[in-house]
């Protein structure tokens, strides 16, 4: 033995340690699951580049993440029921989730005219959110400026939701309907705002 002075027990306590250190360099994200669905990590993961929409009033609008905040990208539409529950509670979230950091964007993927989405909002008494269409998803899904792919899909289903770092990377989503401001949905946002 190249150092006789030191025991199994250092050299097993020494190297737990450095295993501790390394797992806290790959941390993983705390769970976030609903009754149906789990949050799904992406990888590798992607910065969420300016999405040329529109708002609900037809204009040009960009749909972005704001620097150094989580940004929560709702994607729905209205013949989604789950659409119709989700909407409103994020109204009402929306004031706590920029107290506490967190941005909002919603995303309707209609095929049908914007008229037909206002109405729909108006009826769910939705007035703060901001909302911005892309009728089929199509500008969701199509090739980023740089080749590279979408870190959206609507392939999976609606609504989902995509969970965006404070840095702009899009880290995962989950799929359905789900209590973002639950204590684990927290936990999993405020770990994003770290990253």
């Amino acid at each position: 033995m190249p150092f006789p002075f030191l025991s199994r027990r250092l050299v097993l306590q020494a190297s737990l340690g450095a295993l501790a250190v390394s797992a806290r360099a790959g941390e993983r994200p705390p769970v976030f699951r609903t009754s149906r669905y789990q949050f799904i990590e992406l990888d590798p993961v992607v910065t969420m580049a300016p999405l040329a929409l529109s708002r609900l009033d037809g204009k040009p609008a960009l749909a972005r993440p704001p620097a150094g905040k989580v940004t929560l990208v709702y994607l729905w539409a209205t013949w989604c029921p789950v659409c119709r529950i989700e909407l409103p509670r994020f109204e009402r979230q929306l004031a706590d989730f920029r107290r506490n950091g967190i941005e909002l964007l919603t995303i309707a993927t209609d095929e049908r005219e914007p008229a037909h989405v206002r109405a729909y909002l108006a009826r769910l008494g939705v007035k703060q959110l901001p909302v911005f269409l892309d009728r089929g998803g199509v500008r969701l899904s199509a090739r980023r400026d740089d080749g590279g792919e979408s870190p959206f899909s609507l392939a999976e289903g609606q609504p989902i939701t995509y969970a965006v770092d404070a840095r702009g990377g899009v880290r995962g989503y989950l799929l359905g309907e789900a209590d973002w401001s639950s204590p684990e949905a927290r936990a999993l946002l405020s770990y994003f705002a770290r990253a």
